[in-house]
């Protein structure tokens, strides 16, 4: 099999990367231990994001909870050209000889790599890192697409995720969800708190609270392409594509809370016993309560919310806290039926998102 370039991403379990794109630290103030991922096996999926580019030209990067580790935050050498904000699969490979991990793709993938021209890899190779089909159909659409608008290494991670949602591949599009993937907490929060603002006065005055919000979209200015950039981001991704390996849109937070960041991962439809209903899942990150994932199903008539947390001091809270937050969510305009309060966010979540088909929301 002839070499292929740009596969491999080297990763030292010894530093946490400071700077981080759409995320607060999951750990701040200090390195990453490397003892829960050294523990992974050679051979085991792993999933994660990039979170930035640092001045060496090092990443960045999280690699998920799995299997009752925590998620962790560390940095990585790659010599395939990452974007901040992008995820990856990838196959852990702890058997080199110097002790540093590296992150692969599977013989499998690597197989089929072999066998397309030199002049789509980096494309395919961005596509089965972010866990999408590969077919001559899907190559040819967002090749194509890519080279109309130059074929620019910071465009792909945008059009792969525009097609995974099935919406246009279209520059604009691109732009719009470039300029959103580097946006950080701190930044939505403060958009997400100017549009509260002008909601609000606009309603005293008597106006439509949805005309206001439309109006606010379809407008100019950095207001309205990060409303359309959220629109982008809330469609339903296709059946066929792991929406957790999609980004994942920004969620307005409570106003005397801004060190929070919020993001709402996926919208279902599922099918059960015959009974249908609808799944969304989010995802809150903090300084003092690390992550706490949830998924929230309804069948139109009442809902069920599962809360989990990475931290076993922040599940402890949320037991305490049971009472109260159903307490909360009595004015909602669906009975609350049933709260489960675990550990293990990141697989729980996963495991409930991964079922069923998409459904498209809106703000």
């Amino acid at each position: 099999m002839p070499p292929i370039s740009n596969l491999n991403v080297q990763v030292g379990p010894h530093q946490a990367g400071a700077g981080q794109i759409g995320t607060a630290p999951l750990q701040p103030g200090g390195p990453v231990s490397p003892s829960p991922l050294a523990a992974l096996r050679t051979g085991t999926v792993v999933e994660g994001q990039v979170l930035s580019r640092n001045a060496d030209g090092s990443y960045s990067v999280r690699i998920d909870a799995q299997d009752g580790r925590p998620a962790q935050t560390l940095l990585a050498r790659a010599t395939l050209s990452l974007i901040a904000g992008e995820y990856f699969r990838a196959v852990w490979d702890a058997s080199g000889p110097d002790g540093v991990p590296v992150l692969r793709l599977s013989p499998e993938e690597l197989s089929f790599l072999s066998r397309i021209p030199a002049s789509n890899r980096e494309l395919a190779t961005a596509l089965l890192a972010r866990g999408l089909p590969l077919s001559d159909e899907v190559l040819a659409a967002v090749r194509d697409a890519w080279r109309r608008m130059g074929s620019s290494p910071d465009q792909l991670s945008s059009l792969i995720e525009l097609w995974a949602r099935g919406a246009p591949l279209s520059p604009e599009n691109v732009r719009l969800l470039t300029e959103y993937a580097a946006l950080d907490g701190a930044a939505a929060t403060a958009l997400w708190d100017r549009i509260r603002r002008e909601l609000r006065e606009r309603a005293r005055k008597g106006e439509d609270p949805v005309d206001i919000l439309r109006g606010m979209k379809e407008g100019e200015g950095e207001i309205s392409r990060f409303l359309q950039a959220h629109a982008l981001l809330m469609r339903a991704p296709r059946d066929e594509v792991n929406p957790l390996l999609l980004n994942a849109p920004f969620w307005p937070v409570p106003e005397d809370a801004p060190d929070l960041t919020a993001r709402v991962f996926v919208g279902r439809v599922c099918e059960e016993d015959g009974r249908r209903y609808w799944q969304v899942g989010f995802g809150v990150e903090g300084q003092r309560l690390g992550f706490v994932g949830g998924t929230v199903e309804s069948d139109g008539r009442s809902c069920n919310l599962e809360l989990h947390a990475d931290r076993p001091e922040a599940c402890e809270l949320l037991m305490r806290r049971r009472s109260a937050i159903r307490s909360e969510l009595e004015s909602s305009p669906l009975p609350v039926q049933f709260i489960h309060i675990s550990q293990s966010a990141v697989q729980r979540l996963r495991d409930r998102l991964l079922s069923g088909r998409g459904l498209d929301l809106t703000v």
